[in-house]
């Protein structure tokens, strides 16, 4: 599931995903992609996957700043959707 959220928030924003998601701060991603404007442009990118995938009620977007990459986001979503041991 999590290599599709990479591949559809990747095509939101008009990227290739290795160029999404290589490690860059999400301020580098934000200035390559030809779709996103403003942080809300990746904000919605990613709630869009959330919601192709059908998982955008089972999730909260974490609050990260642009010094983040999208690998945290996608790792603090993963976080959510793993089901906890007790």
């Amino acid at each position: 599931m999590l290599d599709e959220l990479r591949a559809n928030v990747a095509r939101r924003l008009g990227l290739p995903e290795d160029e999404v998601f290589n490690g860059q701060p999400l301020s580098a991603v934000l200035v390559a992609s030809p779709s996103a404007i403003n942080s809300i442009d990746l904000l919605d990118a990613f709630a869009g996957a959330l919601a192709d995938l059908g998982v955008d009620d089972d999730v909260e977007l974490p609050t990260m700043t642009l010094d983040h990459t999208a690998q945290d986001v996608v790792t603090a979503l993963a976080g959510q959707l793993t089901p906890t041991s007790s």
